[in-house]
């Protein structure tokens, strides 16, 4: 099964199930050019079952397609640049978007660093007593 590659698809037009419609440069190019808010279906179907090689859904340069953009969408997302959507059709086949965010706009990424919190060190003063372990 051979899919054309096209610029990913801005509104939700219908397209085959186990298709990838684009790779991963098209991808980086839709997102440089993208709006926020701007929608590209990167593939439908199962994306955790399909992309194993054992479920004989894809071809084998189909299946690295699709690993590939997937990947990149993950990493985009960890950016705050997308946020990764599906959309479910029937039993086992989804819509898988990536929706442009706004720049500066973080969301909730699991790579994101918990701030800092501050630290007082606890000080005995002259006039605390410090408790001593009793002698047995």
């Amino acid at each position: 099964m051979h899919h054309r590659l096209v610029a990913p698809i801005t509104p939700l037009l219908p397209i085959s199930r186990f298709a990838v419609p684009f790779d991963e440069n098209t991808f980086v190019d839709w997102l440089i050019d993208a709006e926020p808010g701007d929608r590209a279906v990167y593939y439908r179907g199962h994306l955790g079952f399909d992309r194993m090689p054992s479920a004989n859904v894809l071809d084998r340069p189909t299946r690295a397609n699709l690993h590939a953009v997937a990947t990149r969408v993950m990493v985009a997302a960890g950016q705050g640049l997308v946020i990764p959507v599906q959309k479910r059709i029937g039993d086992e086949d989804y819509l898988y978007l990536a929706v442009k965010t706004r720049p500066g706009r973080m969301g909730h990424s699991r790579s994101a660093v918990p701030p800092r919190r501050s630290f007082t060190p606890l000080v005995a003063s002259e006039t605390q007593t410090i408790p001593t372990a009793l002698a047995a």
